[in-house]
């Protein structure tokens, strides 16, 4: 679990645009790639003013002192986001180990006590949801966890991160499960992992529930930052958005598949090419659309 340059640069230009406030809480203890110099570095290059902490705490991971010299200054998430105006006070972490001393010690798989309930303006998940089994279970709890016109941020894997959890996921999801209970959208990206800088591509429901399409060599990571609009009185089960699209009007859904004009041509030869042909068709496919498709993006430099 950890927040990447690129992350952390993220998390920077949304706090200056949303005024995120405490308390805030954290799923296990992020690992900060950043030591407090580069924080101070990349909010100067923005104009983004920090606050500052009363005191710069460093990384109690065993393992981010290994990853090079200068990781050796990498700092404790408690300074990174009183860097953004949060409290050491309204910092919280949970966790159901207690390697890192986690404020909460809980399993997210159960019931989270009720104190909790409606208590958190900022929810913060890099890497927890895709290694607990009972994803419903740690989806109801940040839903209860969060107040109204609180936030909830994830980055979680959608492709290439076999084992590292249980699950990949799919952006509508996230779309799907939070729009249902009493959440809207308030931006969303697939972040593809590259070299010198990661790609923040924008993910837009209604355009993408066809298929998004991508090089199926790259890391991919699900971005969604959702706000809390009212709350509801139990969790509601969605229906994934292709489905609900299709039953409210078959025709539309058919007419969106077919709305390009390659698509209508691929839909025709597909017709006419025998099926044991179709593995390399889909292939060919593929390759075209991630060529033709025109996505918004930008670009963070690590």
């Amino acid at each position: 679990m950890g927040l990447t340059s690129s992350n952390l640069k993220f998390i920077l230009k949304k706090s200056k645009k949303y005024a995120f406030t405490g308390p805030l809480l954290t799923f296990g203890n992020q690992d900060i790639y950043a030591t407090a110099e580069n924080i101070r570095r990349w909010a100067k290059e923005d104009d983004i003013l920090l606050s500052q902490p009363e005191k710069i705490l460093l990384s109690t991971s065993g393992d981010v002192p290994t990853i090079n010299k200068e990781a050796k200054e990498y700092i404790h998430a408690k300074t990174f986001f009183e860097f953004l105006g949060i409290r050491e006070a309204d910092y919280y972490d949970i966790d159901k180990f207690d390697f890192d001393r986690p404020k909460i010690i809980h399993d997210l798989q159960y019931p989270v006590d009720a104190k909790y309930h409606d208590f958190f303006n900022l929810i913060v998940d890099s890497g927890t949801l895709e290694h607990i089994f009972d994803v419903r279970a740690v989806m109801e709890n940040t839903v209860k966890m969060t107040k109204v016109g609180g936030y909830v941020l994830q980055f979680i894997p959608a492709q290439n991160f076999l084992n590292h959890g249980f699950y990949q996921f799919s952006p509508t999801f996230f779309y799907d499960f939070f729009t249902a209970n009493g959440f809207e959208i308030v931006e969303s990206y697939l972040i593809e992992v590259r070299g010198r800088s990661d790609r923040y591509h924008s993910y837009d429901q209604e355009k993408d529930y066809t298929g998004v399409f991508f090089n199926p060599r790259n890391r991919l990571v699900n971005c969604f930052l959702s706000r809390k609009v009212k709350k509801v009185d139990h969790i509601e089960l969605p229906d994934q958005f292709f489905y609900k699209k299709l039953a409210e009007d078959t025709k539309k859904v058919a007419q969106d598949f077919r709305k390009s004009g390659f698509d209508k041509v691929s839909t025709y030869f597909r017709s006419l090419i025998p099926i044991r042909f179709h593995g390399l068709f889909f292939g060919l496919y593929t390759f075209l659309k991630r060529m033709s498709s025109k996505r918004k993006y930008i670009d963070i430099r690590k």
